[in-house]
């Protein structure tokens, strides 16, 4: 299950979580239970010593998003 952060909110992250059915479920995480360098739109994973940022989903995702903000805005990539 992937979850991606959405935002923060006080002493919580908002996780963003899609399930198995295509639907698109929030969370509440207490920030003390995820990783310190935490920033919005990182993909997280649980694995058995807790959360942790799944990096290479979160870069491929950020590199997906930057690309199609060129593509609307009509610019050719640096």
């Amino acid at each position: 299950m992937m979850m991606i952060v959405d935002r923060f909110e006080a002493d919580y992250a908002v996780l963003e979580i899609e399930s198995d059915s295509g639907e698109l479920l929030y969370k509440n995480l207490p920030l003390d239970w995820l990783p310190d360098d935490i920033a919005e739109g990182d993909v997280l994973r649980k694995s058995t010593s807790g959360y942790v940022i799944d990096r290479a989903e979160t870069d491929k995702r950020r590199t997906a998003a930057k690309e199609k903000i060129r593509a609307l805005l009509g610019q050719e990539e640096d």
